[in-house]
């Protein structure tokens, strides 16, 4: 029986910890990359930090007119 390969171990970005390969997921906001441990859960979704998390339900903030 042919042993198995140990999974490689990466480190989050956002905390250092050690993390097994795939764990990291990427941030629906801003792309970068978080364990679970850093994940902030709300809305049904997991974000990188609060930030992003406000971003995803307040968005942008009010176009006014010398955004134009």
């Amino acid at each position: 029986m042919a042993a198995k390969k140990p999974k490689e171990v990466e480190r989050c970005p956002q905390c250092d910890r050690p993390v097994v390969e795939g764990d990291l997921q990427a941030c629906i906001i801003c792309r970068s990359l978080f364990c679970q441990e850093c994940a902030v859960f709300d809305y049904g979704r997991q974000f990188c930090t609060l930030r992003c998390r406000g971003f995803f339900f307040y968005g942008d903030g009010d176009e006014t007119e010398k955004d134009f």
